[in-house]
């Protein structure tokens, strides 16, 4: 006997086979005949128990709903989005912005980040898979279609939806439903696993050999916990349906269980904070495209020609704006590329206000959050981003920013991050050297030695051993600011050069603070910097600071040759005095890197000036520099070892 025949449920829309006859009796038996085969809900054909089953129905489908709007909510935090854009944008499936599931579990919360993330979301597809499939074989085909629907409306997964339709008529309709209705379930779950196949693989395939294994079995396990859950919610659901004998209220207790596992295990190991932080951090961090370093800025550009022709887009309108191009008045290109770097510096400056009011609305919102100080950071780097104008006016179409000159408007924050979180967020390196360098500008030297003095080495190794997991456990929480990849290290270098230069130059009988503060308020990324050397040079030739001025004017030369021997000149001219290791490294650096390619003797030189430096000024930055060089460029001669940074 075939699995269609031994099912004797009646097709769709068909009452079934022992149902009374139509007659004037309008009580309802209070039981179906003992006779009689239950094979769903609706066997059950006294009244109480069909009030019970659609109202059990209808709560399943709100509670369904639930979880839909929740997987959502994970991806965008905001539970309903009702745009075109929302439904139209996941049917794509090709084109590099291709939604891929695997979005899902590395956006905005990654699971090599939060591993427990992987849970949340393998149970969360779980239940979104098993629902409409145990409804369509408890409830009949029909009433899962708007549990289909809502997976489209509310999870915004069309193809999930299209795949659950199929799993949906594979488990409930003839000729495919069996007697055996775990049978039919796992038959219904065949194209689940097609799609989560499908939906894992695209041109970034993040399954790839290329890999760790370890990795690998991360990114796959959310979806091999979501085939067995749903497997295990199917047989669940089915076999408390078998018990009650089909009684309604087999799916709600299951489903409801199935729900609040993910929603608990997000609050307490992951947090609506870290959802709203990812975002952040994704939106405005320094890796994001608003505040990347470098940017290709060609479709800016011709935005703004779209622009400045509209509304006359012909093609002479269009040849008035290039015009000054192709002129060969110099003054005439650059006064077309200061006006775009003018339109850019606008966007940026919208960009920075933006940053800086989703930073300030984060902190109000969790102002206890582990991640205020990544918050912090964020919001001071961006206040310090500015557009490298020279960059863009000299001839690439590139958009170019760079943070390391501070902005005054920043100084709150960074003292904020500073003060509050000094003693416990690798980020305050980063707030210490910009407090620093602010105060140092202000003509305040002694608050800025006293800001710049850096913690003893041994604690920060011994913070930094502390922050790295000894084990990789599967609940392991990440130090919160790994994904800024940041490096102390740098900033904790300037900082001692900086330290260093103040405390060299700072008492000069002469002119005082004064020199030091003309230099700190010169921007190396401005036009004309190298000029702006030369007169401050100019103006303090008796000055302590005067060797520093003309090694750094020497430094700046554009040809590296006329460099090279600038800065050979200072080494023979300024035999002592702190910007002797300067020029030094600055030399040996050119010689090691940009001559030693193609001439091995001044590859050589330039060796030999590093190992110089790390004997005669072993405790300045300048012999760290030189340290890390010889560790590149000499892997097989074992150099000294890194000098103690102290205060």
């Amino acid at each position: 006997m075939s699995n269609a025949v031994a099912d004797n449920r009646p097709d769709e829309g068909e009452p079934p086979h022992d149902a009374p006859a139509p007659n004037t009796t309008t009580t309802p038996p209070p039981e179906p005949p003992h006779d009689a085969v239950i094979t769903d809900v609706w066997s059950w054909t006294a009244r109480k128990y069909r009030i019970r089953a659609r109202v059990l129905l209808l709560i399943n489908l709100v509670l369904f709903c639930g979880v839909c709007a929740f997987s959502y909510w994970l991806h965008l935090a905001k539970p309903f989005d009702w745009s075109p854009a929302s439904y139209i944008e996941p049917f794509r499936f090709w084109g590099p912005q291709t939604q891929n599931l695997q979005d899902f579990i590395l956006f905005p919360i990654s699971v090599d980040q939060r591993p427990v993330y992987g849970i949340v979301i393998g149970l969360l597809v779980a239940g979104i898979v098993a629902v409409p499939i145990s409804v369509s074989i408890i409830y009949r085909f029909r009433y899962a279609l708007p549990f289909i629907a809502a997976v489209f409306i509310f999870a915004h997964m069309p193809w999930m939806a299209f795949t659950l339709l199929i799993s949906c008529v594979l488990a409930a309709l003839r000729p495919f439903r069996m007697s055996f209705r775990f049978g039919s379930a796992l038959l219904g779950m065949l194209p689940v696993l097609v799609y989560l196949f499908l939906a894992t693989r695209g041109s970034g395939d993040p399954l790839s050999a290329s890999i760790s294994p370890e990795r690998k079995l991360l990114l796959a396990g959310p979806w091999l916990l979501a085939i067995l859950a749903a497997c295990t919610m199917l047989g669940a659901v089915i076999a408390i349906a078998r018990v009650v004998n089909y009684r309604p209220g087999a799916v709600a207790p299951v489903m409801a269980v199935m729900f609040a596992t993910p929603a608990l295990l997000f609050h307490v190991y992951v947090g609506v904070d870290e959802l709203h932080y990812r975002l952040l951090e994704a939106e405005y961090g320094p890796r994001s495209e608003r505040f990347a370093p470098v940017k290709d800025a060609t479709d800016a550009i011709r935005a703004m020609l779209h622009d400045w022709t509209h509304p006359r887009t012909d093609r002479e309108s269009l040849r008035a704006a290039l015009l000054p191009l192709w002129s060969a008045d110099v003054s005439e290109q650059n006064a077309f590329k200061h006006r775009i770097a003018r339109r850019l510096l606008l966007e940026l400056l919208a960009d920075r206000r933006d940053a800086y009011e989703a930073c300030k609305g984060f902190i109000a919102d969790h102002p206890n959050s582990r991640y205020v100080p990544n918050v912090l950071f964020i919001q001071a780097h961006a206040l310090d981003t500015r557009l490298d104008e020279r960059a863009l006016i000299g001839g690439n179409a590139q958009r170019e920013l760079y943070p390391d000159f501070p902005h005054v408007e920043s100084e709150p924050v960074w003292s904020t991050l500073l003060t509050e979180y000094g003693a416990s967020s690798p980020l305050a390196v980063a707030a210490r050297l910009r407090v620093g360098q602010l105060r140092l500008r202000q003509g305040d030297t002694p608050g800025a030695v006293t800001t710049l003095t850096l913690s003893p080495p041994e604690t920060d190794q011994e913070t930094a051993l502390d922050r790295e997991p000894a084990e990789r456990p599967f609940l392991r929480t990440e130090p919160a600011e790994s994904s800024l990849d940041f490096d102390p290290d740098d900033d904790r270098l300037e900082a001692q050069r900086l330290r260093e230069l103040i405390l060299a130059n700072a008492d000069d009988p002469l002119h005082g603070p004064q020199p030091l503060e003309s230099l700190a308020a010169l921007d190396p990324h401005r036009a004309g910097y190298r000029d702006q050397l030369q007169r401050l040079a100019h103006r303090y030739p008796d000055s302590l600071l005067y060797d520093n001025i003309v090694v750094r004017w020497a430094s700046t030369a554009t040809d590296r040759e006329e460099r090279a021997a600038r800065l050979a000149a200072c080494i023979e001219r300024f035999t002592a005095g702190d910007a002797l290791p300067e020029a030094m490294f600055e030399l040996a650096d050119l010689e090691v890197q940009a001559f030693g390619v193609e001439d091995e003797a001044r590859r050589h030189e330039g060796l030999k000036r590093l190992r110089s430096i790390v004997s005669r000024f072993p405790d300045t930055c300048w012999a760290t520099l030189a340290t890390e060089r010889l560790r590149d460029f000499e892997p097989s001669e074992p150099a000294s070892s890194k000098p103690v940074v102290t205060p």
